[in-house]
C-alpha cells in the first residue's frame, strides 16, 4: 500500500526498518527457541487473539493508524506461530521415530505382541496424535492470520484510493489562496505573541543579557577556523594534483573522503549550536518544536550537497564519478541542491503543519508549491539536450519520455483538484531516482571494495596467493563471484528499500523474509535459505582447510619424508579428493536435505544418471585407481601411443603430459587404464641408450668394438654398472652394423649424452680410420638405340647386338 501522507521523514527511519526487517526472523526464532510453553497451549491463546481482532474489525470504526498497528500485531503473530511450529516439527519426527522403533503392529491372526510394547505403542500414538493435532491447529492460525491480514490490506487500499483520487480544492482558486494567507499570519502573529510574552519574562532576559554579544563573536570565531580548516581538509585529502589521470578506485575513495569532510563540519556546527540553546533553556517550548526540524533537514541539506558535489566534482574533471561535461555537471549539481532544498523545506513545513494543525486548503496550497517546484527541476534535467550529449539518446530515449510524462503529470494533476496524487508522484518519483543512484554508487564501492581485498598488497590477497596458492586466474573468479555477490545484496536491499519508500508494510516484507530465509515448505522438503548460506560457508570454510593442509603437507610435511616425488602428489590430490568430498556432505546436510531421501533419489535416478556420465564416471574411478595403484604419478616419463611426456597432473577426469614441445596434452585416465603404457620411470630413473653404428666391409670387427667400448667408458655420464656394451649386430647390404648400449642415472639427459657420444664415435673412428661406407646401388639406364649410341659416342664407347649397354660400376 501507498500512503499518502508520505513525506521526506519516512527517509531516515527506511535503513533501520529495513536492517530490523532483516533481524526480525532471528530475533523472533531466539526468542522462540527458549519458550518452553507447549504449542497447545499457545495456540489457544493465538485463537484467542484472532477472535478479539474479528470483532474489532467486524466495527468498522478504525482509523488509518489502527489498521496499520492491528497488521503489524497480525504479521507478528504469524511469524511468532510459523516459528513454534517449526519448532515442533522435530518434536513429531522423533516420536514417528521411535514409533517406527517398534515396527508395524501385528497382522490378524499373527501372534500378539508382549502388554508393554502394546501400552507403549499407545501411549506414542497419542503423543503423536497430540503433536500432529497441534501442527495442524498452528496452520490453522497462520490461515486466519493471512485472511484477517487480507481484509484489512484490501481495507486500507480502499481508503487509499478514494483519498488520493478524491477531488478537493483547486490549489489556483482565489479563494484558497486567500484562506492561506489569513491562516499563515493568524499562525505568525500567535507565534510572535508567543515569543514576545517569553522574552520580555525577567528570567529569560538574564540569561539573554550576556549572549547578546557573546554569541555573534563566538559565531564568527567559529565561521573563522571551520571554514580555513575545511578547505585545508579538502586540499590535503582531496583533490589533490596528480600526474596522470586516477582511476575509478581514486576517484571514488576521494569523493567519499570529501563528502565526509564538507559534510561533518558545517553539520557539527548545527549539532553544537542547537543542543547549546536547548539544555541552556534558552528557546521556548514552542521555538523548539519550529527549531526542531529545520536543524535536522539542515543536516540532510549538507549531506546531500556535500556527497553530490564530490561526485559531480563541477570544477575538477578529472575526479568526477560520473561520464559528464563541465556544462551538464555544473546544471545537475544546482538542481540537485535546489531539489534538496524544496525537499527539506517540505518536512518542515510539513512538520509545522502537524503541530499547529493548519487546515486543508493551506495544505494543498503548500503541497501545490512543492509538487509544482519538483515538476519544474526535473523538467530541466529531461532536458533533450543533456541526454543526446552525455546519456546517450539513442539508449534512453523511452525512459526519459515515460519520466516527462510523469513529470507533466504533477502539475496537472494538482490543478484539476488531486493534489494528494500530484504531491505523492512529486515525492516518490525524486525518491526513487535518489535510490536508484545510491544502489549504483554503493555498487561501484562494493566493486572498489572487493578489489582492493584481493589485491597484492594487501593481508587477504597475500593469504590467498602465498597460503592457499590460489592461481592469478583463480583470485579473478574469486573476485568475479565476490562482486556478484555484493552486487547481488545491495539489489536486494535496494529492491527493499523501493518497497518501503512506496508504502510497503515492514510487518509484510518481515513474514516475507521470514518465509524465505527459514524455510519453504515444498512438499515433504523445505528450503531453507538461512541454512543455506550456512552450509555454503562451511563448505567454503572446509575447502579452504582443505587447501591449508595440501600446502602444509606439500611443503612442510612431505619433503621431510623419504617418499618420492609422485607419492607425495598422490597423497597430497587424495587429501583434496578427501577434503571436498566432506565439504560437499556437510554442506549437503547444513542445508537440510535429508541424506536418506536423497540416497532414494539417486538410486532412482542411477540409471540415466550412469547413462549420461558414463565416461565422466570412468574417468573419475580411473583416477583413483592411477593414485591408489601408481602405475602412472607426477614426474614420470610416459609414452601413450605417439604421445610421449612427463605427467604433469592428474586430476579428476584426466592425465596432463607435458610434452617435449612444452605442450600439454590432456589424456582420460580410463586409457591408462585401459591402453598400454610405457613408463620409462617407474621403478627407477636410469635410462639406456642405444646408437647403431655401420663400417664398410673389411673393417677389423674387434678393433671397431675396441675403439667404440674405450669411447662409450670414457664418457663421465654413462654408468659403470651397468656397464656399457658393444654388439656386432648384422652383416648388412653395403656395411658391418654395431651397436653401442650405455646406460645413464637420469633419463632426463639421454639426448644429451647420446649426442656426445655420437660426436665421440665420430673423432674416434676418424683417428683410426675406420670407415663408415655409403650405400652401393646399381643403376640400370633404359634408352632407346639413337640416345644409347649418341651417349656412347661421347663416351667412346660401342653399342651391343641387343642395343644396350653396361656402364662400368665406377662411372655410375
Amino acid at each position: 500500500m501507498i500512503d499518502p501522507s508520505f513525506n521526506t521523514r519516512r527517509l531516515i527511519p527506511a535503513l533501520p526498518l529495513l536492517f530490523a526487517m532483516l533481524c526480525a526472523p532471528w530475533l523472533i526464532r531466539a526468542q522462540e527457541a527458549g519458550a518452553e510453553r507447549p504449542l497447545a497451549a499457545q495456540v489457544k491463546d493465538w485463537q484467542t487473539l484472532l477472535d478479539r481482532y474479528e470483532k474489532t474489525i467486524a466495527k468498522g470504526d478504525l482509523d488509518d493508524d489502527r489498521l496499520v498497528e492491528i497488521r503489524t500485531e497480525l504479521s507478528s503473530l504469524r511469524l511468532q506461530t510459523r516459528a513454534a511450529a517449526d519448532l515442533t516439527q522435530p518434536q513429531a519426527q522423533a516420536i514417528q521415530e521411535e514409533l517406527a522403533t517398534l515396527g508395524p503392529p501385528p497382522a490378524e491372526g499373527a501372534p500378539a505382541e508382549a502388554p508393554g510394547v502394546t501400552s507403549k505403542r499407545k501411549a506414542i500414538g497419542e503423543r503423536l496424535t497430540q503433536v500432529e493435532g497441534s501442527l495442524k491447529e498452528a496452520e490453522l492460525v497462520i490461515a486466519r492470520a493471512d485472511g484477517l491480514a487480507e481484509q484489512l490490506q484490501n481495507l486500507r487500499r480502499t481508503r487509499f484510493t478514494q483519498r488520493v483520487l478524491t477531488r478537493g480544492p483547486s490549489p489556483v482558486a482565489p479563494a484558497v489562496w486567500r484562506k492561506a494567507f489569513q491562516e499563515v499570519s493568524e499562525a505568525l502573529s500567535a507565534q510572535r505573541q508567543s515569543f514576545d510574552a517569553w522574552r520580555t519574562q525577567d528570567a529569560t532576559a538574564a540569561k539573554l543579557s550576556p549572549l547578546r554579544w557573546q554569541l555573534p563573536l563566538e559565531v564568527l570565531a567559529a565561521i573563522l577556523i571551520a571554514w580555513p580548516l575545511r578547505l585545508w581538509f579538502v586540499r590535503r585529502f582531496g583533490y589533490v594534483a596528480v600526474g596522470a589521470e586516477p582511476s575509478y578506485g581514486q576517484r571514488l575513495r576521494t569523493a567519499l573522503v570529501t563528502g565526509v569532510i564538507r559534510t561533518l563540519i558545517p553539520s557539527a556546527a548545527v549539532l553544537a549550536i542547537y543542543p547549546g540553546f536547548s539544555l541552556g533553556d534558552l528557546l521556548s517550548d514552542s521555538v523548539q518544536d519550529m527549531i526542531r526540524p529545520v536543524a535536522a533537514m539542515l543536516i540532510v541539506f549538507f549531506f546531500v550537497v556535500a556527497f553530490c558535489r564530490a561526485a559531480l566534482a563541477p570544477g575538477e574533471p578529472l575526479w568526477r564519478l560520473v561520464p559528464l561535461g563541465d556544462g551538464s555537471a555544473r546544471v545537475i549539481s544546482r538542481i540537485v541542491i535546489a531539489m534538496t532544498a524544496v525537499f527539506a523545506i517540505d518536512a518542515v513545513v510539513d512538520t509545522w503543519g502537524e503541530q499547529f494543525a493548519w487546515s486543508v486548503e493551506l495544505m494543498a496550497l503548500h503541497n501545490f508549491v512543492t509538487g509544482l517546484s519538483i515538476a519544474l527541476l526535473l523538467s530541466i534535467i529531461l532536458r533533450k539536450r543533456i541526454w543526446e550529449s552525455e546519456v546517450g539518446a539513442a539508449h534512453w530515449q523511452g525512459l526519459r519520455y515515460a519520466l516527462t510524462l510523469l513529470v507533466c503529470a504533477i502539475p496537472l494533476a494538482a490543478l484539476l483538484g488531486y493534489v494528494v496524487l500530484s504531491r505523492l508522484l512529486a515525492i516518490q518519483l525524486v525518491l526513487s531516482i535518489g535510490l536508484y543512484v545510491l544502489v549504483s554508487v554503493l555498487g561501484k564501492i562494493g566493486d572498489e571494495f572487493v578489489s582492493h581485498t584481493l589485491g597484492k598488497d594487501t593481508v587477504v590477497g597475500r593469504h590467498l596467493r602465498d597460503n592457499l596458492e590460489i592461481s592469478p586466474n583463480g583470485i579473478d573468479t574469486l573476485g568475479f563471484w565476490l562482486t556478484g555477490l555484493v552486487r547481488l545484496s545491495i539489489g536486494l536491499a535496494g529492491i527493499l528499500a523501493l518497497l518501503i519508500l512506496w508504502g510497503a508494510g515492514g510487518s509484510d516484507l518481515s513474514a516475507w523474509l521470514y518465509e524465505v530465509v527459514f524455510g519453504i515448505k515444498i512438499g515433504k522438503i523445505t528450503l531453507s535459505l538461512a541454512d543455506l548460506l550456512f552450509g555454503i560457508l562451511l563448505f567454503g570454510g572446509m575447502l579452504a582447510a582443505t587447501r591449508f593442509v595440501q600446502r602444509a603437507l606439500e611443503h612442510r610435511i612431505l619433503p621431510r619424508t623419504r617418499l618420492d616425488l609422485g607419492l607425495q602428489h598422490s597423497i597430497r590430490t587424495a587429501v583434496g579428493y578427501l577434503g571436498f568430498t566432506l565439504a560437499l556432505i556437510t554442506l549437503i546436510s547444513a542445508a537440510g536435505f535429508d541424506l536418506s531421501q536423497l540416497a532414494i533419489i539417486a538410486g532412482a535416478l542411477s540409471v540415466g544418471i550412469g547413462l549420461g556420465l558414463q565416461n565422466v564416471v570412468n574417468n573419475f574411478v580411473s583416477g583413483l585407481i592411477l593414485l591408489a595403484e601408481r602405475p602412472v604419478k607426477a614426474g614420470d616419463w610416459i609414452v601413450v601411443g605417439e604421445i610421449q611426456g612427463y605427467v604433469k597432473r592428474i586430476s579428476v577426469r584426466a592425465t596432463e603430459v607435458l610434452t617435449f614441445d612444452s605442450a600439454s596434452v590432456f589424456i582420460p585416465n580410463s586409457e591408462l587404464i585401459a591402453h598400454p603404457v610405457m613408463n620409462r620411470t617407474y621403478a627407477d630413473k636410469v635410462g639406456r641408450i642405444v646408437i647403431p653404428v655401420a663400417f664398410t666391409y673389411g673393417t677389423d670387427a674387434r678393433r671397431v668394438c675396441e675403439v667404440l667400448m674405450q669411447v662409450a667408458k670414457s664418457h663421465p655420464k654413462v654408468l659403470p654398472h651397468p656397464g656399457p656394451f658393444v654388439f656386432l649386430k648384422e652383416f648388412g647390404a653395403s656395411s658391418i652394423n654395431f651397436e653401442v648400449v650405455t646406460f645413464v642415472d637420469d633419463v632426463d639427459i639421454m639426448k644429451s649424452v647420446n649426442s656426445e657420444l655420437c660426436i665421440e664415435i665420430d673423432a674416434a673412428c676418424r683417428r683410426e680410420k675406420l670407415l663408415m661406407p655409403y650405400p652401393q646401388r646399381d643403376v640400370h639406364l633404359d634408352f632407346d638405340q639413337e640416345q644409347l649410341a649418341r651417349l656412347l659416342a661421347r663416351l667412346g664407347a660401342v653399342p651391343n647386338s641387343t642395343g644396350s649397354a653396361s656402364l662400368p660400376s665406377d662411372t655410375a
